[in-house]
């Protein structure tokens, strides 16, 4: 609000109940620069875009998480056990591959309606219900194949924004595309126009990791993905209204034989809400540095120097 009006924000130094009184009486004698500008990376749209991308992210590791727990049902027990022991990330991503596979429908309707569930029988409710099972697996597809390391992989999105690893949104995407290179460059018109095609939106950028094969230490990957506020905030509504649908079925479990009502929900679809955006998830992708074969520890001497061969 403030950098849309910044005349609304007036830092009144002498009012000690003031949120700046409050952070300088935190802060006892530092001098606290006011009038140092932020930056044209921030601004609204570009805070907005970070804010939004981040919670879209939680969101959707919310949803996997519980869709996870609901696959161990045991009646009478609460999904928040298997919650907690939820620690390893192998925990997570070896459980969703189920909503990578060709029966992924069938995993979905597996977990979203349990024996315990009293269902109406009439021809209105079947096809909600069916309607449903197609928002959930699309959806769910959607967020496993966006959170999976082989796929999207949002999730090292997710730890980068939580780690700070992440740069700024700018439209200026020549720092993404050639922090590699010894000299910074200009893009030429053909280049500015096929990264535009791709990244279509405010944007934010982080490394992760490239893994190789065994034997090898991982590379890494600057990668730049599309950060639309509109669009992050479209899906992570979905996703809020995807675990309110999990949260309903893990009550019937865990709470067999009590009536309890159920929300439907179908829409949007995923292809619906992206056709409406215009600026669905997309990312450019440049390798910094290609996984490299394990130095083997025979070949390292004790001062951490590979061993001089004797000249005979």
């Amino acid at each position: 609000m403030a950098d849309l009006n910044p005349d609304s924000v007036k830092w009144d130094r002498d009012d000690e109940a003031s949120l700046f009184g409050q952070f300088q009486a935190v802060l006892t004698n530092k001098k606290i620069a006011l009038d140092v500008p932020p930056g044209t990376t921030l601004n609204s749209r570009t805070m907005a875009s970070v804010e939004s991308y981040a919670l879209m992210q939680h969101v959707i590791e919310t949803a996997l998480r519980l869709f996870v727990a609901g696959q161990e049902r045991v009646a009478g027990k609460s999904p928040m056990t298997t919650l907690i022991n939820m620690r390893q990330s192998a925990d997570l991503r070896e459980p969703i591959k189920s909503l990578l596979s060709p029966a992924a429908r069938h995993a979905v309707a597996g977990v979203m309606i349990p024996s315990g569930l009293q269902q109406d029988k009439s021809e209105q409710s079947k096809r909600d219900s069916r309607r449903h099972i197609d928002f959930l697996t699309a959806w769910l597809a959607f967020f496993a194949r966006f959170y999976s390391e082989t796929h999207f992989n949002g999730a090292q999105g997710n730890n980068q924004l939580k780690h700070g690893a992440t740069l700024a949104p700018r439209d200026d995407l020549n720092t993404a595309l050639h922090l590699a290179d010894q000299q910074r460059k200009d893009l030429n018109p053909a280049e500015r126009s096929a990264v535009a095609a791709t990244i279509n939106a405010e944007s934010v950028t982080y490394v992760l990791q490239e893994r190789g094969a065994k034997g090898t230490v991982p590379g890494l990957i600057l990668r730049t993905d599309n950060s639309d506020p509109a669009t992050n905030l479209g899906i992570s509504q979905v996703g809020i209204s995807i675990v309110r649908s999990l949260w309903q079925m893990s009550q019937v479990v865990a709470y067999p034989n009590t009536e309890t009502s159920y929300d439907y929900d179908y829409s949007p679809m995923p292809s619906e809400l992206f056709a409406s955006t215009g600026k669905p998830p997309r990312s450019v992708v440049q390798t910094l540095l290609h996984p490299a074969p394990t130095v083997p520890t025979s070949a390292v001497a004790p001062n951490g120097k590979s061993p001089r061969k004797r000249k005979r």
